[in-house]
């Protein structure tokens, strides 16, 4: 079990500016993990001529002000 799925409930009964903003803080704060896995060679994807690890991104403006840029990284 993930420390997403244990907050995950939570989050979803926030209205969507403050579940935003918790998640800024927590990430702020190293509450967000790393990725310990490596990419699965089969997600890899290639588009307008750039090559992508995978096809999960961010959505547009969730770090608008780049206040958590590293964290979102790892």
């Amino acid at each position: 079990m993930t420390r997403f799925s244990l907050i995950r409930p939570f989050l979803h009964r926030l209205d969507p500016e403050r579940a935003h903003g918790v998640t800024l803080w927590a990430l702020k704060n190293g509450l967000g993990g790393t990725n310990r896995l490596a990419n699965d060679p089969r997600l890899a994807i290639s588009l307008w001529g750039r090559n992508f690890a995978n096809p999960v991104g961010l959505a547009a403006g969730f770090d608008k002000d780049a206040q958590v840029m590293g964290p979102m990284l790892a």
